[in-house]
């Protein structure tokens, strides 16, 4: 029998979710005449087009234009705000999220990922941009929610983040770069070695048991450098301590998206859009049904030695039994044998598939065709169809560990 999806808007963050939204949102249209749709959509195309599109507007200080960052509070911050939350409600559910209380948001804007995680308890955060209007716009969301009883305290920043240095003994349950890192060093040939020794040089403020999140648009030019980013993060050797991957991938291997041919990443949530966002979203012609983020969940801890390169060597080599245990990385997909197909991240670091005939009664009955990107599955008596490819068989057993946050 198929497990409930995980619905975040059935919990007991409901109230905190839209009180933070609906008072991002109340600044955002007080900054203009609250009818003119027209006006910021097309400022929110501009927008697009400079983040994702031509990326004119990258590492440059759009947020200090008001036309600029309207829209971007209007439509960009929600995004962010529910990207976040999903991931941490994803580690929550997880049981590797510790507890939260003083946040570290580097490259912050007006804060989306600080007030995701007051949701879970931080009520703290320090805020690092380079643009004093996105800092002072965060201040202003934080005044407004205590009105409502959502406290959250903003301490600004304003500096770049190649440039900031945290205050010597401060140190942080968490640390995110949310859609910031992607931004710096973009064109340079060094450009994930300079990140990466970047997102070191802030380890020692984050806690024993805190962790590190960084995530990026689900694009490939975004998506493929993070996954470069997380094993360059993963082979560090830092002084005895090393990092350990908690997520979205089900293990601290190499990345198996980055074999031969590179494949991004990402993780999707089905997404019930707040009207606003959804009336801008088709003002300004953007498709958008659901939430996609590439990201990385990252903890220190004490190094393995010889066991870790022990755990390295053992996961190279073919599956010697039935039995599959991972990630869904991929949405179903048919081949031309009628066969349903999905691509699997297993806890080995391996990249597999497991599939079914199209209707096959036994996939039917273990909710095979319901499995979607981000499901945490475990699989026995399967199939081998061939190296790295397993089938549905009589008697195969699927449970879902986790299915993906729903929003």
């Amino acid at each position: 029998m198929k497990k409930p999806l995980n619905e975040i808007s059935n919990s007991a963050f409901y109230a905190r979710f839209n009180g933070w939204f609906e008072t991002s949102s109340a600044i955002g249209l007080h900054l203009s005449n609250k009818r003119n749709i027209s006006s910021v959509s097309k400022n929110l195309r501009f927008l697009q087009r400079g983040l994702t599109g031509n990326r004119g507007l990258i590492a440059s200080s759009y947020m200090d234009e008001w036309s600029i960052l309207q829209p971007y509070l209007l439509y960009y911050w929600p995004i962010s705000f529910y990207e976040v939350s999903a991931i941490l409600y994803e580690l929550k559910t997880r049981a590797v999220l510790p507890d939260i209380n003083s946040v570290l948001d580097l490259g912050s804007g007006p804060g989306p990922a600080s007030f995701a995680a007051q949701t879970f308890g931080a009520m703290r955060a320090s805020l690092v941009d380079k643009s004093k209007r996105a800092l002072a716009m965060a201040s202003a969301i934080a005044a407004k929610g205590r009105r409502k009883n959502l406290n959250l305290e903003i301490i600004e920043y304003c500096a770049s983040i190649e440039d900031f240095c945290a205050p010597k003994g401060e140190s942080y349950d968490l640390i995110i770069a949310a859609n910031s890192l992607n931004e710096l060093w973009a064109d340079s040939p060094d450009g994930i070695l300079r990140r990466r020794d970047l997102v070191l040089r802030f380890l020692p403020n984050l806690q024993p048991e805190g962790i590190l999140i960084i995530v990026e648009p689900s694009a490939h030019y975004t998506s493929i450098p993070l996954l470069e980013l997380r094993d360059s993060l993963l082979a560090a050797d830092l002084n005895g301590f090393s990092l350990a991957c908690l997520g979205p991938c089900p293990h601290s291997f190499a990345c198996p998206m980055l074999d031969q041919v590179k494949k991004p990443c990402f993780s999707e949530w089905q997404w019930n859009l707040p009207p606003s966002v959804r009336e801008l979203a088709d003002c300004a012609g953007l498709d958008r049904d659901s939430l996609k983020a590439s990201w990385v969940a990252l903890k220190k801890q004490k190094n393995r030695g010889k066991d870790k390169e022990a755990l390295q060597d053992n996961k190279i080599g073919s599956f010697d039994s039935a039995d599959l245990r991972g990630r869904i990385v991929s949405e179903p997909m048919l081949n031309k044998a009628g066969r349903v197909r999905y691509i699997v991240c297993t806890n080995r670091g391996l990249r597999v598939t497991i599939s079914a005939p199209r209707n096959d009664p036994t996939a039917e009955n273990l909710g095979f065709f319901g499995l979607g990107r981000g499901d945490l599955i475990a699989a026995n008596g399967l199939e081998i169809r061939g190296e790295s490819h397993f089938g549905i068989a009589p008697g195969s057993q699927l449970e879902v560990l986790m299915r993906a946050p729903r929003i």
